[in-house]
């Protein structure tokens, strides 16, 4: 008789982690189903890169010469969703979870960046250019420097962040910081 005595506590202690770990999967979940779409930013499209057009890029170089500002670009593609999974899976870069037989690929944060072309391009930045950074500490908002500020910002602004990056007839009209989780 002592013995379905003995089990209750550890019965109670199971369902006790059970449920906090319910929790903690569901708040994850909820966190992340209510990204505004303004973090979540914009897939990269195959539109053409250069003169005019709207893509992802690394910013290798944002620097001053007389007087006009110039930016160097990397383009590459920023996935997330289906095409992030088998973009990733292509490159063997996907991770693989098989459960009860089944295969699952998946990629971490729900984006891939694709960065296949080493080729990089220099523009002039426009004197009317529109740039806009996440603040990251803090509350996480946006804002808009001006050329000069992110100059002084020194290059570790740029390190790993992609931007999309705006062209219109050879020049820069706007660079804005991808967010990426």
């Amino acid at each position: 008789m002592n013995r379905p005595s003995s089990l209750l506590p550890l019965a109670l202690l199971l369902t006790l982690v059970a449920a906090c770990r319910s929790e903690q999967e569901t708040s994850v979940a909820e966190s992340r189903d209510n990204v505004p779409a303004a973090v979540k930013g914009e897939q990269s499209t195959t539109e053409t890169v250069g003169n005019t057009a709207r893509n992802h890029g690394y910013i290798r170089r944002f620097y001053q010469e007389k007087g006009k500002y110039y930016v160097t670009v990397d383009y590459i593609q920023f996935l997330n969703g289906a095409d992030a999974v088998a973009a990733a899976q292509r490159k063997g870069d996907a991770v693989v979870d098989i459960q009860n037989g089944d295969t699952t690929y998946s990629v971490f944060n729900d984006y891939y960046i694709v960065n296949d072309s080493p080729r990089q391009r220099t523009f002039r930045l426009s004197d009317q250019a529109v740039l806009t950074f996440w603040n990251k500490t803090g509350e996480l908002r946006q804002y808009n420097p001006t050329p000069s500020e992110v100059l002084n910002q020194g290059t570790d602004v740029f390190r790993y962040a992609p931007f999309i990056v705006e062209t219109k007839q050879g020049t820069i009209t706007s660079l804005t910081e991808q967010y990426v989780p």
